[in-house]
């Protein structure tokens, strides 16, 4: 097998804890720099990626810049005297601290190596919304697919098809983190308050309405995006999610924001087949020529995505997306 640019460039004993994450499985890594992360994974999240960008390239800009896979090695086992000397509470206290807010570590050797999106911001806010009312793949147990059903019908992922993961709030002094629970508690009725608090920011005396309805309505419009070029295609992706990341230092946001704004691209606005035919040239002149970016939105964790010719849309996913976009318009309405 070829070695990949990511084995040929990182150094496994260099890389440390990924700190940003808002939801997702432990075990999540970074580079030195900070500029990508290695996430442990499955040979098919692997196979996603790859089949992606050599045939589905605009779905492929949806993605995290896929920079390649690394061995891990095997997984590491805690050993009795490791937790002996961490202190058995404290190793239990710890553990059930991470499955809170991250799923367990996946048990693979293998690893995709990933842009860092939060990488750039000073003090990054980070919402995983999680897409979907199935939330698992042909072929999953009957035991894990009851339970995963019975959380669907208990939250807004049966209602709404998405629920929110985990976020990560700056509140001018530190980060509040909101764990899978959080968004567990919300039904159709209330989610938006875990919007607004998310966005808070926005909100904030001395924010321009008009400067913050503009960057709502841009993340809104990358999520449209998304929307537009599923329904393109036939696909079928279980509990991928939408992350959301914005600048939460007040003085760098309200910087940007007063600065000149990056409108939509056409195809974020209307999906027709003209418009979506920009080349990839023009597309990167616009990002070199504009000011640093506020915000970002990804679709990510592709462990149960494939392409599947000939089965429809991937309405599973769609009627997710068409509710968050429903969620950004309340929010933008509070701002009128």
């Amino acid at each position: 097998m070829a070695t990949s640019a990511a084995e040929q460039t990182l150094d496994p004993s260099s890389l440390k804890s990924f700190s940003n994450a808002a939801a997702g499985h432990d075990g999540v890594l970074s580079d030195e720099s900070g500029e990508m992360v290695v996430k442990p994974c499955v040979q098919a999240e692997i196979d996603f990626y790859q089949n992606t960008l050599a045939e589905h390239p605009d779905f492929a800009e949806l993605m995290p810049t896929f920079m390649g896979t690394l061995s891990l090695g095997a997984p590491e086992q805690v050993t009795d005297e490791q937790v002996a000397q961490l202190g058995g509470d404290a190793a239990a206290e710890q553990e059930q601290k991470d499955k809170r807010l991250h799923g367990a570590k996946i048990a693979t050797e293998s690893a995709i190596v990933l842009e860092n999106l939060t990488f750039g911001f000073k003090q990054p806010n980070v919402l995983d919304l999680k897409l979907g009312a199935r939330l698992y793949a042909d072929g999953t147990s009957e035991e894990k697919a009851a339970r995963l059903d019975k959380v669907a019908s208990e939250t807004t992922s049966g209602s709404l098809n998405f629920r929110i993961a985990g976020m990560k709030v700056w509140n001018g002094r530190e980060f509040v983190t909101y764990d899978k629970f959080y968004g567990r508690k919300f039904n159709a009725d209330n989610v938006n308050n875990g919007f607004e608090t998310f966005f808070a920011s926005l909100f904030a005396p001395g924010v321009k309405k008009e400067e913050a309805a503009d960057l709502l309505e841009t993340v809104l419009a990358e999520i449209t995006k998304a929307r537009h070029i599923l329904e393109r295609a036939e696909s079928r992706m279980y509990s991928a999610s939408v992350l959301i990341v914005y600048e939460g230092d007040s003085e760098i946001l309200a910087s940007i924001m007063s600065g000149d704004k990056k409108k939509p691209r056409m195809e974020e606005k209307a999906p027709t087949t003209l418009e979506v035919q920009k080349s990839e040239e023009e597309e990167e002149e616009e990002d070199e020529e504009g000011p640093p970016s506020a915000f970002k939105v990804k679709l990510i964790d592709f462990a149960h995505a494939q392409w599947t010719p000939g089965k429809g849309q991937d309405e599973n996913m769609i009627k997710g997306l068409k509710s968050i976009e429903d969620q950004m318009d309340a929010l933008i309405a509070k701002l009128d």
